[in-house]
């Protein structure tokens, strides 16, 4: 899971189309990725994140591998630097407690 603060010379409409645009491009290129969700913040501590990126993987090794390629993780950086200020990354551990429920397309 990653908070993501966005460079202060962007707008929000601008910030979420770099981040959306090629740096997704290159993220859905991760071996072994399950899930790749962006929750933008709409309210909230002016201080605080503006995105908040969780990336599912099988396993800690999954993630370890997934990272593994020099290329791919030179251009995950190249392209995050267009639109974040900082990043924290922290590794958590998830305890469901309501599930997810599919909406009926009716």
């Amino acid at each position: 899971m990653s908070l993501v603060w966005k460079r202060p010379e962007l707008s929000d409409a601008e910030f979420r189309r770099l981040w959306l645009g090629e740096h997704v491009q290159y993220a859905k290129r991760l071996a072994g990725l399950r899930e790749y969700v962006i929750d933008f913040v709409t309210e909230g501590s002016n201080d605080g994140p503006s995105g908040i990126a969780t990336l599912r993987f099988d396993s800690r090794q999954a993630l370890e591998a997934a990272f593994g390629d020099p290329m791919l993780t030179g251009h995950l950086m190249r392209t995050r630097e267009q639109f974040a200020r900082a990043v924290q990354v922290m590794m958590v551990e998830e305890e469901i407690v309501v599930p997810r429920v599919q909406s009926d397309p009716r």
